[in-house]
């Protein structure tokens, strides 16, 4: 993945999805629709070559990679 070529709203989006563990949520939280949201997990999905956040019985949650990629870029 070419970090140059991300669109840098991908990640509000991911922050949002990280914080929330739930679409419909995330779209709220950045005022945009649930089918937009969804299209951005997808992107990011792509960008990053991972699920990033699995549907579970508890929810969505969030893989290994995507931990660590928030983690390591989180707010201090």
């Amino acid at each position: 993945m070419k970090l140059n070529q991300l669109d840098l709203n991908l990640l509000l989006a991911f922050d949002a999805l990280m914080l929330e563990r739930n679409v419909t949520r995330a779209a709220e939280r950045l005022f945009i629709s649930q089918p937009a949201m969804s299209h951005a997990l997808n992107r990011l999905r792509t960008a990053f070559n991972d699920p990033l956040l699995v549907r579970t019985p508890q929810g969505m949650l969030p893989s290994p990679r995507a931990e660590k990629l928030y983690h390591g870029c989180s707010r201090r």
